[in-house]
């Protein structure tokens, strides 16, 4: 049984009204068309069925319907003049998620040559732009209840010399001390988590994530190059190769007489969960998009707009997380390799605030501009700039986006279908407080 499958049907089936429709494909590019800032239809890779519709919403990944519609776009890192964030484009070094400054790794073959998963490109000027995206993965679900396990597996191109910087990353590990005789844990690495803490009611089932504080992790860096503007085959090409390198990497681990005896052992411990997408080798067949492309709109969220404790009169959700930016590019400083793109930082709040990390977003983050497309809505892929993005980015918010992006576009197909923009955001707060949905919070503290 899959039990994430199961799940996701469990909870569509208890709305009759609503038809699953799986297997469609990609959308293809060509196929939409727009009458004006409307659009009217497209055409499915697979299906080779043409989709009409009022209105749209695009609650993928990748943002494709934006894209497509001609609706405005960006994707990787403003500079800091841009919106003057100051977390904004080219970072300094960061301690976290990087390599230790005191053992330092060699990134280049004996010839010069740099070894995998390091990038030739130069640093660039701090606080400048480029088209990086956060790191990609692929969230495993793992076990270390043996009856429930089904084993790790070597991807089929597997070369173990293809993960030297791992090897040199644990060596240099060792060198700094900070685990005697070689106690080196697996989790040193990753970051397995169990189901519990999401009030998963079943045990001894982790989510597998990257390690923040690693500077080799299951984060497959360097590998979505290419990702927002490639076709059908780019992107499966870069799936795969990011399920490679992450499979390859446990295999490593788990194989390699390099790497300490206790750190496979510990990693021995876990299989792969055999009751979750047995048909795909146990593997989740969803590639972990942490940031695709973002809308534009005139009013872009950005580091300024998140603030613990301002209220404002137009929020449909509430965020809850810190800014926690992954590697954009691992590069060389000199013949040394080097995490770039990361940070990790609190929030600001308003003075005597008692909301904690929640800051309230706006409806206009999930509205394109007007003399643009008006019957499409973009939880999403919304109109964040990188580093705000950073905070948006997590599910839980995308299904606050979600739920109010459904009552804008009912709202607007109930109203003669006006344009999305026109739609009252009273009319939809209204409607998310009917369902229990906070905007504010304490509840009572923008009163």
């Amino acid at each position: 049984m899959n039990v994430a499958a199961k799940s996701f049907h469990d909870i569509l089936d208890k709305y009759p009204n609503i038809e699953l429709i799986m297997n469609t494909g990609s959308l293809v590019r060509e196929s939409l068309e727009k009458t004006g800032t409307r659009i009217v239809q497209l055409r499915t890779r697979n299906s080779e069925r043409i989709w009409k519709a009022s209105v749209w919403i695009d609650a993928s990944y990748d943002g494709d319907l934006v894209q497509f519609s001609n609706t405005s776009f960006t994707w990787g890192r403003e500079s800091q003049n841009q919106y003057n964030e100051s977390y904004a484009g080219v970072r300094s070094y960061e301690d976290v998620g990087n390599f230790l400054s005191k053992y330092p790794v060699n990134a280049t073959w004996n010839n010069g040559s740099f070894i995998p998963y390091v990038s030739s490109e130069s640093y660039g000027s701090l606080g400048s732009s480029d088209d990086h995206l956060m790191t990609f993965t692929y969230r495993l679900c793992i076990t270390n209840r043996t009856e429930k396990q089904a084993p790790f597996f070597k991807p089929d191109n597997y070369d173990s010399t293809q993960f030297i910087l791992l090897q040199r990353y644990i060596d240099s590990v060792i060198a700094s001390g900070k685990y005697p005789q070689d106690r080196l844990p697996f989790t040193a690495f990753v970051d397995p988590r169990e189901y519990t803490i999401h009030g998963c009611p079943i045990k001894d089932i982790y989510d597998l994530n990257g390690r923040t504080a690693s500077a080799v992790t299951t984060d497959a860096i360097n590998l979505n190059v290419g990702y927002i503007n490639g076709t059908d085959e780019d992107r499966r090409r870069i799936s795969q190769q990011t399920s490679d390198y992450i499979l390859g990497f446990l295999w490593y681990l788990l194989t390699s007489p390099d790497v300490p005896e206790y750190t496979r052992n510990d990693l021995k411990r876990f299989g792969l969960c055999k009751d979750q997408w047995p048909e795909n080798r146990h593997m989740t067949p969803q590639l972990y998009i942490r940031e695709g492309l973002r809308l534009v709109n005139d009013h872009v969220f950005t580091q300024h707009d998140i603030v613990a404790g301002l209220c404002r009169n137009d929020t449909i959700a509430l965020g809850s997380w810190t800014y926690e930016m992954r590697a954009v590019r691992r590069i060389a400083n000199r013949t040394h390799a080097m995490n770039e793109g990361q940070f990790f930082h609190d929030i600001d709040h308003v003075n005597g605030s008692q909301s904690g990390p929640t800051f309230e977003i706006p409806h206009t983050i999930i509205l394109p501009k007007r003399d643009q497309t008006t019957n499409l809505i973009v939880p999403v892929c919304h109109a964040a700039s990188h580093v705000a993005y950073s905070a948006t980015r997590l599910e839980p918010t995308f299904m606050l986006l979600g739920g109010a992006a459904g009552y804008f576009a009912a709202f607007a197909v109930l109203q003669q279908n006006i344009d999305v923009q026109s739609v009252d955001v009273r009319q939809v707060q209204q409607a998310l407080t009917s369902d229990g949905v906070h905007l504010h919070y304490p509840p009572n503290h923008c009163q």
